[in-house]
């Protein structure tokens, strides 16, 4: 299906000129007047001219521009199009895809001079309003629906607007109905014609009698002239525009103005979900309709923003283009959040985005499969879009307590301090995981255990293999004999103690502490914390790792100071360098 797959807005609003990358299904996160709005605002003028007025330009003094390039135009696309529309865009589709631009040189320019242009590739120049090329654009992208975050639920679904969800709902209904009652139909708005139109043959008395005193009295000032009363019978069209939402509460219809915000807009995204199914059965839509949406979750129940999201995703593969902004972690599902667009407003740069997860990891990791394989390990991965700083960690403790570690002792939780904790799946893809969150902008610590120097530190080049430290610390574990080791110095399972216990061992050893803090201090530069008695478990005091020894000791954060729980120094000294 072809879509949108790039926007460039130049000079609108509150953008001065920046490039956001689309997907069929495109969430736009980012704080409170960041400039989300204005995105899908340009986006939808774009396809479906209105004129500016100044409060529009960023500078008065300058044109606006939006231009976007639309990906899957190919042969399978074209020969669903009438000849006409065919003929018109056939000529400036390069590689499937075709470049259109908007501009508006000043403001309240006319309707009529805001004609689309096309990119020509042979010519590399543009192709100025092209016969036919508007009409074109419109089936390719007819009429967007746009719904905002403060607007009138009550105006969207109960008046009939072509761009109003009642409205392709109505309009999706009629199809079957004029298909399988048109006959029936029909026949009573005749009957309805006969009885009120001025040349009906069975006009009602009442309108006779008018005609024939109306008339009388017009031929005393104008002999000859006649004149009748006319009441036009709708057509069947007509009669579906009228068309409106009713609501019940205990039998009881009431307007739907007079219910809370919640349940307008619960209303508005259920005609939503009923849409996705209304659409599940039709094929070959020639139309991509674009679905702008402001924060499709505001006033919504946990449950139904989960059903919305499921309803908008589906649409996003049935024919609609799903651009939406949101605040929700929940409207963003796992395989979408390397799509996600992180909105930010700098005052000299204005409105922006950052570099997406995908484009970052393609960036950073060349190999397919091992990109794969760190965006599976980022669990809670979507915590990210909506922080300023990312904490990964790999073990449960830390997942469990340094959320409460951290609020008891700067007083602020982690989201007031717009930090992020990402658990991952295992430690070894940390410093790709770092180098991408910079490339996005975000930056990004990480929590490791001991073996992570002597492993994952390694492997990714953070630690040289032949570091004096390095190697006096695998040189102590061959003094033990309780360690099994294997073929490259490090423990393994099979010996007295188990690697985890090793590790622990080896930082009890007093003549270690020196080489252990010169690693934790080189990982440290990496921003990567080492924790150096082996674990967090350890620093902590925690003989265990299960939910009753976590309850315990959060229950202990809560009933007791802060220095008589947390009585190591390098957890505080941890926490203050996160924060």
């Amino acid at each position: 299906m072809h879509y949108i797959s790039k926007v460039i807005l130049k000079n609108y609003k509150s953008i001065i000129e920046e490039e956001f990358l689309l997907s069929p299904y495109t969430s736009l996160v980012g704080y409170n007047n960041a400039g989300k709005s204005n995105i899908l605002d340009g986006i939808k003028w774009l396809v479906s001219k209105s004129s500016l007025d100044k409060s529009c330009f960023n500078n008065a003094e300058q044109e606006i521009e939006i231009i976007g390039d639309i990906e899957g135009v190919n042969e399978e696309l074209l020969e669903q199009l009438t000849d006409n529309h065919r003929n018109s865009i056939a000529p400036y589709i390069f590689e499937q895809k075709l470049r259109i631009r908007r501009i508006q040189s000043e403001p309240s320019l006319s309707v009529r001079n805001l004609n689309i242009q096309v990119w020509n590739e042979d010519n590399q120049d543009w192709s100025n309003n092209p016969a036919g090329i508007e009409n074109a654009i419109k089936q390719l992208f007819p009429e967007p629906i746009e719904i905002g975050a403060m607007e009138d639920s009550a105006e969207d679904v109960s008046k009939f607007k072509s761009s109003t969800t009642i409205g392709k709902l109505i309009a999706e209904v009629m199809s079957p109905i004029e298909v399988n009652h048109s006959e029936a139909i029909t026949t009573a708005l005749n009957g309805l014609k006969e009885r009120f139109d001025a040349d009906g043959q069975d006009r009602a008395e009442e309108l006779n009698q008018f005609d024939q005193d109306a008339t009388a009295k017009l031929q005393e000032l104008f002999p000859g002239i006649e004149i009748k009363m006319h009441i036009p019978t709708p057509e069947l069209k007509e009669v579906f525009k009228s068309g409106t939402i009713k609501v019940y509460e205990n039998e009881q219809r009431r307007d739907l103005s007079a219910f809370g915000h919640g349940t307008q807009r619960s209303i508005q995204m259920a005609l939503i979900r009923h849409l996705a199914e209304v659409q599940q059965n039709q094929q070959n839509r020639v139309s991509n309709t674009l679905l702008l949406i402001d924060e499709p979750e505001l006033y919504l129940h946990p449950q139904a923003v989960e059903q919305v999201r499921s309803a908008l995703k589906a649409l996003s593969i049935i024919g609609y283009q799903v651009i939406f902004s949101t605040h929700s972690p929940q409207m963003i599902p796992s395989e979408d959040i390397k799509y996600t667009l992180l909105i930010r407003k700098h005052l000299e740069r204005g409105t922006y985005a950052r570099k997406r997860l995908k484009d970052a990891i393609d960036e950073v990791i060349e190999n397919a499969l091992t990109q794969f394989e760190l965006l599976f390990s980022l669990e809670n991965a979507n915590a990210i879009l909506f922080s300023e700083k990312v904490i990964l960690t790999e073990g449960k403790t830390e997942k469990k307590l340094i959320p409460h570690l951290f609020s008891h002792h700067h007083s602020k939780t982690l989201g007031q301090e717009k930090l992020a904790l990402v658990g991952q799946g295992g430690v070894d893809n940390t410093s790709k995981a770092i180098s991408v969150l910079e490339v996005m902008d975000l930056p990004c610590k990480a929590i490791v255990d001991l073996d992570f120097a002597f492993k994952g530190a390694v492997t990714n080049g953070l630690i040289d293999a032949e570091d004096q430290n390095l190697n006096s610390c695998k040189d102590k574990f061959l003094e033990n004999d309780e360690i099994e080791l294997s073929d490259d110095g490090l423990p393994k399972n099979g010996g007295g103690l188990t690697p985890s216990q090793a590790y622990k061992w080896l930082a009890e050893q007093n003549d270690m502490q020196q080489a252990i803090q010169a690693l934790h201090l080189i990982l440290r530069k990496n921003n990567i914390w080492l924790w150096k008695k082996g674990d967090i478990e350890v620093h902590l005091g925690l003989k265990s790792k299960t939910e009753r020894v976590w309850a315990t000791y959060k229950q202990r954060l809560i009933d007791e100071n802060f220095e008589q729980v947390v009585t190591d120094p390098e957890v505080v000294e941890m926490l203050n360098w996160i924060s």
